[in-house]
């Protein structure tokens, strides 16, 4: 880092190659370390410069007289015979010769070769010109897509480089300039610098008109004295446009041009176009053509670019997307009514998208063999309490099971008291257990809160004892929450049993329902069928095989052999709530499964932006795993405005399943149009179009559900 900016250009005076050295100084003083250093830059892989020019302001004249005889040594690496002027310049930016300390250097300066070439290299060498690559263009803020973007900001990087730019600009900033208006602040210290130099009396007001954003609406004045700095331009339009609102064209300066022409009567500083005489280091035409169609685009935002995500990613389910619970549990609980959808929880207005019926789980044949086998191994005979949750029904069922199957087992609990978390917590407890094993059961548990309510209160009734919690399902609502709940329940002398996992986020899928009441309640005169659907999702006993919207052929039903179940079982006696806990844990474990490959996950973040694929709706055809899917996936997921080529498949699904409306391939056709009235699904302009244009042609042929459901579609095109 040095105070002084040096470099090398061809000059008139010293034609060959680039034989000229320039040192410029600002204003900030500098010494003989300073002035070596630039030399020795400038000279140790290149041969002797034939011209050195010394450029630096009026104050620092004695700094530079009293280097005396240390000029010698600063200059000892450059021929005895080069000609070496010192050139003074004034705060108007006006040139004069000082002297000679050897040769004979020119008394008068061609300025334009040191302007042109020195703030090219600085341009050059500071990273200005950003190249986007063979698969992305810049969108830049005139709203053209270029393979190239001119970046002033990354040329003001330096004190002294600044303060050269600044130099170019002295002369145009008269006292009388009343504004300087700069397209970015980026390019604000430029200006800041420029005034600094002119040492004025009164700092002009420095504003910015954000680039393309702001041009029209930015208050320029063709009364007063303004300065406006552009800090790049490829085409000169915006010198153009601007130079028409102001006073004086010739002060809309535009810092760095590739323009093939600069406007008519404003300035440019820096041509950097390339030519081999007059800026060899300058910037070569552009070889290749870019495709916005086919390539990534680069927006600029504020000061910082974002590379546009590539459009969405289309997600396929597969048969190995399943999770554990898919793949061992669930398909053995089919037809036993173990599952509801949108049932009221324990928490008050709060409903969750699934919900186990432990009732119904007790009776089945494969929770008496868990039961068997968890008594068996894990409750020990010196256990001194049960104890259950008193407004969880399902925790008290679940614990007289177990006790239940003790029995069964021959075994005896001696001095063992079932109690309530509400007796303990109330105090009404008159002994106390000291190290003997408490079992504390849930039904089924979320992320585990009601456990531990129970574990800070048995830490007064039972501080030392040996704790056994056990719930049949945990259904925490990501992996994340899953190992929380299992650190929290889990100690040294602790244990977590539960039956089987299910990580889904029932909350959050709750509310596709949640939005079907609210546009339901909406209407005082709904078709009857939908009266009737209303009373269904009023109900705080949640729904069994009611979830979804029913087609001309009555309730959606799976046919035999769903893919996600083993051939085995009995798809006949499957509920709708069995089909949607099935789909919905493997669209959450596609989401966020430990054995997803990140490529295939369904992942929406900052950087990517996932959907479920028209081919989903294609390849699984059943409308109840059509609807389970629709009702399972998040509005992100179905939201493919960015997504053309699957929108418009999923427009002519749409358009199919109303030619097929009366057949099984058309029966979830409720259940899209739903979709798209809760802006759940969404399409784009085009796709909206044409699908309105099928519905509308096709409206005689509807029925009164789907006539009122399409009413209710909030078209955006």
């Amino acid at each position: 880092m040095n105070s002084l900016y040096s470099f090398r250009c061809r000059s008139a005076e010293a034609p060959n190659g680039a034989s000229t050295l320039v040192i410029f100084s600002g204003p900030g003083e500098f010494d003989a370390n300073d002035l070596t250093t630039a030399v020795s830059d400038q000279t140790r892989n290149d041969l002797s410069p034939e011209l050195v020019v010394i450029l630096f302001p009026e104050l620092l004249t004695k700094v530079l007289t009293d280097l005396g005889d240390e000029l010698d040594d600063i200059f000892a690496p450059i021929a005895r015979d080069v000609p070496i002027g010192a050139y003074l310049y004034d705060r108007c930016g006006h040139v004069r010769f000082l002297r000679a300390f050897r040769a004979d250097p020119p008394k008068t300066l061609n300025l334009e070769p040191i302007r042109r070439q020195g703030l090219t290299k600085l341009f050059r060498d500071r990273g200005g010109l950003l190249e986007a690559g063979p698969t992305a263009h810049f969108m830049k803020p005139s709203g053209r897509a270029d393979s190239r973007f001119l970046r002033a900001a990354h040329a003001l990087a330096e004190g002294a480089e600044i303060f050269f730019c600044a130099f170019w600009i002295l002369e145009l900033l008269t006292d009388d300039v009343q504004r300087i208006h700069v397209d970015t602040s980026a390019i604000a210290s430029l200006a800041f610098a420029a005034v600094l130099m002119k040492d004025r009396k009164t700092v002009p007001v420095i504003t910015t008109f954000k680039s393309y954003d702001g041009k029209d609406t930015h208050p320029f004045h063709k009364d007063r004295k303004e300065l406006v700095l552009i800090s790049a331009s490829q085409s000169g339009e915006m010198a153009k446009g601007i130079s028409k609102v102001v006073a004086d064209p010739k002060m809309v300066v535009t810092l760095f041009s590739t323009a093939p022409a600069s406007a008519p009567n404003t300035t440019t500083l820096a041509d950097l176009v390339y030519d081999g005489e007059l800026n060899p280091n300058g910037i070569r035409p552009q070889t290749t053509r870019i495709d916005p169609k086919n390539s990534r685009p680069i927006n600029l935002i504020g000061e910082h670019f974002h590379a546009v995500p590539d459009g969405p990613r289309a997600i396929v389910p597969k048969l190995d997307d399943k999770p554990d619970v898919v793949k061992g549990f669930l398909p053995q609980l089919v037809g036993q009514e173990v599952f509801r959808a949108y049932k009221s929880s324990l928490i008050a207005n709060s409903r969750r998208a699934i919900w186990v019926d432990v009732e119904k789980l007790v009776l089945t044949d494969f929770f008496r063999k868990w039961v068997r086998t968890l008594v068996a191994t894990s409750i020990p005979a010196s256990t001194r309490a049960i104890v259950h949750f008193d407004d969880d029904p399902s925790s008290k069922t679940l614990a007289s099971a177990i006790t239940a199957e003790v029995h069964a087992q021959g075994g005896r609990l001696v001095e063992c008291r079932t109690l309530t978390l509400k007796e303990i917590e109330s105090g009404k407890m008159d002994w106390e257990i000291c190290e003997a094993p408490v079992v504390v059961v849930g039904g089924a548990t979320g992320h585990g809160a009601e456990f531990l309510m129970a574990s800070r209160a048995l830490r007064q009734y039972a501080p030392a004892s040996h704790r056994i919690y056990i719930t049949t399902a945990a259904m925490p609502s990501s992996p994340a929450f899953s190992s929380a709940l299992k650190s929290n329940l889990e100690q040294p002398t602790y244990k977590f049993h539960k039956w089987f996992d299910i990580l889904i986020d029932r909350e959050r899928l709750a509310e596709s329902w949640q939005a079907e009441r609210a546009l339901l309640v909406e209407d005082d005169n709904l078709p009857n069928e939908l009266e009737k659907r209303l009373g269904e999702l009023d109900s705080s006993l949640g729904l069994i095989d009611n979830l979804f919207l029913e087609g001309l052929g009555g309730k959606l039903k799976l046919r035999d052999n769903f893919a996600f179940w083993p051939r085995t079982v009995n798809c006949s006696t499957s509920s709708q709530a069995d089909v949607f806990t099935t789909i919905a844990a493997i669209v959450a474990n596609i989401r966020s499964g430990k054995d997803t490959m990140q490529s295939e996950r369904l992942l929406n973040d900052a950087y990517n932006h996932c959907v479920i694929a028209a081919e989903t709706f294609f390849r699984f055809n059943d409308g109840i795993i059509q609807a389970a899917f629709i009702r399972a996936s998040l509005p992100i997921e179905l939201d493919y405005r960015d997504a053309p080529i699957e929108s418009e498949r999923m427009a002519d699904l749409v358009g199919r399943m109303v030619d097929l409306q009366h057949l099984p391939h058309g029966e979830a056709l409720s259940e899209f149009l739903l979709s798209l009235a809760l802006q759940r699904l969404k399409l784009t302009p085009a796709s909206e179009k044409s699908l309105k244009a099928k519905l509308d042609a096709s409206a005689p042929d509807l029925s009164e559900v789907n006539q009122w459901i399409i009413k209710k579609i909030p078209w955006t095109y």
